[in-house]
């Protein structure tokens, strides 16, 4: 099946490593031209040199200008944008009442500012596209409560209720989607991992299994797993997907 990507081009955001990463190698290896993106300039080089045609913009989303100053040089090397996946940081685990004011400061300016702005940033160019692409990353707390993960799923709700207007806001030109990834094994799942059997007094293995146990297909994601499915609803094969949330999790939630 073609997709339609290629000479598309795509900025990924926080895409040197884990499911951005997964995802900018998905899309390349369709054809679509990947603007790489994350805080550190040398990985983020490394990374995007390892792509066809890969370029690299390194930027801190946390920083005031930073959203706008990432889409600016992607749109700019790549002259213009069809696809942007918001891909951001996370809040610090544990439960609403372990943070404090600080905590909730970082979280926002994590996770829900960082992807208001790339998505304000990035509109005007995606709507000049001819079939314009808006990817939101957000997690499995969005759809059912994660104790351990009480912050990130405050901030990554409002990203999902933003989404859900945008979809609205910019059809017919912009199609917007959000992806709920499960349980990936990346760098991001070891180190909440080896946080858990910190704090449970248990092996890091040993919270492995229960994450294995958790889902049906007993095991956790490969990340190229979640990059495929993005890569689609990224494609022109998915010209009727808007407004919908995507769960790419080993049917981990309960629910519909």
């Amino acid at each position: 099946m073609d997709l339609g990507l290629t000479g598309r081009r795509a900025l990924v955001t926080a895409s040197t490593e884990g499911l951005g990463l997964a995802t900018a190698r998905g899309l390349a290896a369709e054809g679509a031209r990947v603007a790489v993106s994350g805080r550190r300039a040398e990985r983020v080089q490394v990374v995007a040199a390892s792509l066809p045609d890969g370029i690299g913009v390194a930027g801190d989303l946390r920083a005031d200008d930073g959203p706008g100053s990432v889409v600016a040089a992607a749109a700019t090397a790549l002259g213009g944008l069809d696809i942007l996946v918001v891909n951001t940081g996370g809040a610090a685990p544990g439960g609403i009442q372990d943070k404090d004011e600080a905590a909730w400061d970082a979280g926002y300016a994590s996770v829900l500012r960082p992807a208001l702005a790339l998505a304000r940033a990035a509109v005007p160019h995606l709507r000049r596209s001819d079939g314009g692409r808006l990817i939101f990353v957000t997690a499995r707390s969005i759809l059912e409560t994660t104790p351990d993960l009480a912050l990130s799923g405050v901030f990554r709700s409002g990203v999902a209720a933003a989404a859900r207007v945008l979809a609205e806001e910019l059809a017919p030109q912009v199609l917007v989607n959000v992806v709920v990834p499960g349980q990936f094994d990346t760098g991001g799942l070891q180190r909440f991992e080896q946080f858990a059997a910190e704090r449970d007094g248990v092996g890091v293995a040993e919270v492995r299994a229960r994450h294995e146990a958790a889902a049906p297909l007993r095991r956790v994601g490969r990340a190229e797993e979640f990059g495929d499915v993005v890569t689609f609803l990224c494609s022109r094969r998915a010209s009727f997907v808007t407004g919908s949330v995507v769960r790419i999790d080993g049917g981990a939630v309960r629910g519909y």
